[in-house]
């Protein structure tokens, strides 16, 4: 079975916490892309997307270049490099978005779309919701704490029922 490593994108555009909304909307634009990675210095930290800006900058009714990406960026959903392909499917279609993060440890190496997976492997939507239906249980998921955006939420569990997640950086649970 193919590996996240194998249909990734890894040229995805990079901007700093500190750029604006308006200067992450031009890179997209000349690029063609619909997103960008957030960094914290050399540590990725989230991700604008256009249907990011969509949601929660233009309801801020503000000056694109008077917020920047950390404002209104979305915390990563990680996979690693070398998780199957039917993981990633699996793991995008539960969370309802359309990429994941890919990691090697705490590296980014850049991230896989679901459009990655459908076209690449699937051969077509109908094949790819077929196949999503049809998949064995669900991996679980591993999403940046919100608050301190530097550790992966935890699950912390009682008598095998999940009772919350909690960020082991900072402590936030939810």
């Amino acid at each position: 079975m193919a590996k996240v490593r194998d249909i990734m994108q890894t040229d995805v555009e990079r901007v700093s916490i500190s750029t604006s909304v308006l200067e992450a909307s031009k890179m997209m634009n000349e690029r063609g892309s619909s997103g960008v990675v957030v960094f914290n210095g050399d540590k990725a930290v989230g991700m604008l997307t256009d249907r990011r800006i969509l949601r929660r900058f233009v309801p801020l009714n503000r000056k694109p270049e008077e917020v920047t990406v950390k404002d209104v960026m979305s915390p990563f959903f990680k996979i690693e490099a070398d998780a199957s392909t039917k993981e990633a499917r699996r793991k995008l279609l539960e969370a309802g978005i359309t990429r994941l993060g890919v990691f090697e440890g705490d590296k980014f190496l850049g991230w896989v779309t679901l459009a990655d997976l459908e076209g690449r492997q699937l051969g077509g939507r109908k094949k790819l919701i077929s196949s999503i239906l049809h998949d064995d249980k669900a991996e679980p998921m591993e999403v940046l704490c919100p608050t301190c955006r530097s550790g992966f939420m935890e699950r912390i569990e009682t008598k095998g029922e999940v009772i919350r997640y909690q960020c082991p950086n900072c402590g936030y649970s939810l």
